[in-house]
């Protein structure tokens, strides 16, 4: 939609007005439809600080900038966001947006799409696999609050929730399940010096290995979009009498244990 002179000056203005109103991030940052934030406030949660900020997408991206998994399946970057331009947000089936005063990094793991009829690899899709933005931080905190005891947690992407169930007091031993061997060799050997719980790696498809497992709290983050995720979560909950709660990233609204569903929201 192509807007007038007098509609582009007042987006404009609006956008000075909340740029101008910006506030320290912080762990407990609630989300609402417009977030303003201080960009030198916003973490970065870098893996790999030695990589380059870039803006390019990640099929373009020269030495320095990115870094892949073993068989070059995963490519992790950090890319720079502007100054001012919008970042798309969301709960449940809310949407916002948030605008920073500063530039920020933010990094980003990318899985190559397929492979090729000659045999070459695959292309890299346009958009991440997984991003740590604060959309994702904020729709996985209910899940890290619940952590406690005995904590299974399904899915590694960037690690994220894994560093942040570590910190909590409550939680006294960890098991990771990951698919995926090659993304725990190339994300795992950044994190694991962080973490001082005792942690156990399950290499197996979450849905398959959590039915053998016993454990206070399951938080299960595998699924490739933000809503409609609630009865894949309720379905492998009966699966595992001896997971006391499952959580499962987009299969609740509000209230972490609510029952009212998510919309879908692509997780980028």
């Amino acid at each position: 939609m192509k807007l007038s002179v007098e509609q582009r000056a007042r987006v404009l203005d609006h956008i000075q007005e909340r740029m101008a109103s910006c506030v320290p991030w912080s762990p407990n940052t609630r989300w609402a439809p417009e977030l303003n934030i201080v960009g030198s406030s916003y973490p970065s949660l870098n893996l790999f600080p030695e990589l380059r900020v870039s803006s390019g997408s990640p099929g373009g991206l020269g030495p320095g900038a990115f870094v892949d998994s073993s068989s070059g399946k995963f490519r992790y970057l950090v890319r720079h966001h502007p100054v001012g331009k919008r970042l798309e947000t969301w709960w449940g089936h809310d949407i916002g947006d948030v605008l920073f005063d500063a530039g920020i990094q933010i990094p980003m793991l990318f899985e190559r799409a397929g492979q090729q009829r000659d045999g070459s690899p695959g292309v890299w899709p346009p958009h991440p696999w997984m991003s740590i933005t604060p959309a994702e931080m904020i729709t996985l905190r209910p899940g890290t609050r619940l952590a406690r005891g005995k904590v299974v947690i399904g899915g590694l992407g960037l690690a994220y929730q894994l560093l942040a169930v570590a910190k909590q007091r409550l939680v006294r031993e960890i098991v990771l399940v990951e698919r995926s061997h090659e993304l725990c060799d190339l994300i795992l050997p950044r994190v694991l010096p962080a973490i001082r719980k005792k942690i156990t790696v399950l290499i197996g498809d979450v849905f398959q290995v959590l039915p053998t497992l016993s454990a206070d709290v399951a938080l299960l983050d595998t699924f490739p979009t933000y809503g409609d995720n609630r009865s894949a979560t309720d379905a492998l909950a009966k699966k595992c009498p001896r997971i006391k709660k499952m959580w499962g990233w987009g299969a609740y609204d509000g209230d972490p244990m609510g029952t009212q569903p998510a919309g879908r929201r692509p997780r980028r």
